[in-house]
């Protein structure tokens, strides 16, 4: 029986990716912020505040077989009515950086080597088409950048993977617009399907997992040409589309 660890399981996405891992077959550990989980898909559960250094060995003596990192803050959201480069606090930005991408790598840290050493593992990123540098815009700054960090952390620990022996896979995965508190009741689709499609991509053979982003059962993929790109000196807005511009992709 795999063991996986996600972290942000008190709630929404988190909650589901623990009812569909359950599902399949796996052992599940969780971290959160509430007291009690307010589920029965977990076998551990650990009381973490990321944004604040935790003990050492969190479920000692435990092989995780899978690191789902989905824990994450949208503090910067502009539906909010907040979401201004020039109006983000430190504070906000500082929290986002330390749950976002600073918890994560500690987590990689302390978990992706074992699984080195045993030739087999699976590394999931939660991330958001958001981090992509095509998509940047001038609102939501810290969530974005926050992102896009992390999914040059998928890419590293991809790489360790690729020269080391074994079934080992990193990945980032997009869930979409989904109705969680984060993605507002307004969102056109369940957490549900979701989870359960991150599950169907750890089922993947590591060749086809390690170092790629996806959206559903989809690749997004790591584009980050816009519409600037390919486009000479002086002939901007001439309503040219290259291949290498924005034009057509997702």
């Amino acid at each position: 029986m795999p063991t996986a660890l996600v972290t942000g399981v008190s709630r929404g996405l988190g909650a589901h990716l623990c009812s569909a891992l359950k599902s399949a077959g796996h052992r599940v550990l969780g971290v959160g912020l509430a007291a009690e989980p307010g589920h029965d898909a977990l076998d551990d559960y650990r009381v973490v505040d990321l944004r604040s250094p935790w003990p050492e060995g969190l479920f000692a003596g435990r092989d995780v077989d899978i690191l789902v990192n989905n824990a994450g803050v949208y503090l910067d959201d502009p539906r909010r009515g907040y979401g201004d480069l020039f109006a983000l606090s430190a504070d906000d930005l500082r929290d986002t950086y330390e749950i976002n991408l600073f918890a994560t790598a500690r987590l990689v840290r302390e978990y992706v080597p074992p699984m080195l050493a045993r030739g087999s593992g699976r590394v999931v990123c939660v991330s958001s088409g958001m981090g992509r540098l095509q998509d940047t815009d001038g609102a939501s700054f810290a969530y974005r950048s926050s992102k896009l960090a992390v999914n040059s952390l998928v890419l590293s620990v991809a790489r360790h993977f690729t020269g080391g022996a074994g079934d080992l896979a990193a990945f980032a995965y997009c869930p979409g617009w989904i109705r969680t508190d984060m993605g507002t009741g307004d969102a056109p689709h369940a957490p549900g399907p979701a989870a359960e499609d991150l599950v169907r991509l750890l089922g993947l053979p590591a060749a086809d997992a390690n170092g790629r982003f996806f959206r559903g059962l989809s690749e997004l993929g790591w584009d980050t040409r816009g519409p600037w790109v390919d486009t000479p000196p002086g002939t901007a807005g001439r309503g040219t589309a290259g291949p290498g511009t924005a034009h057509g992709r997702r």
